[in-house]
């Protein structure tokens, strides 16, 4: 069963690190606010779903 969640926990952490990579992409290139914008979003949201499930 901890091998699934290993699988699980990693399969997460790689599709997070892949869409850093394309909104960091996108707003190097484009210098766009908008991606800058969608990327500390993503993150707030990370944050705020790790805290609530921290206090359950």
């Amino acid at each position: 069963m901890s091998n699934n969640k290993n699988v699980e926990k990693y399969l997460w952490i790689s599709a997070v690190m892949f869409v850093t990579y394309l909104l960091l992409g996108s707003f190097i290139v484009s210098k766009n606010y908008l991606e800058l914008g969608y990327l500390i979003t993503l993150y707030v949201f990370l944050l705020i779903a790790k805290l609530s499930n921290r206090k359950k």
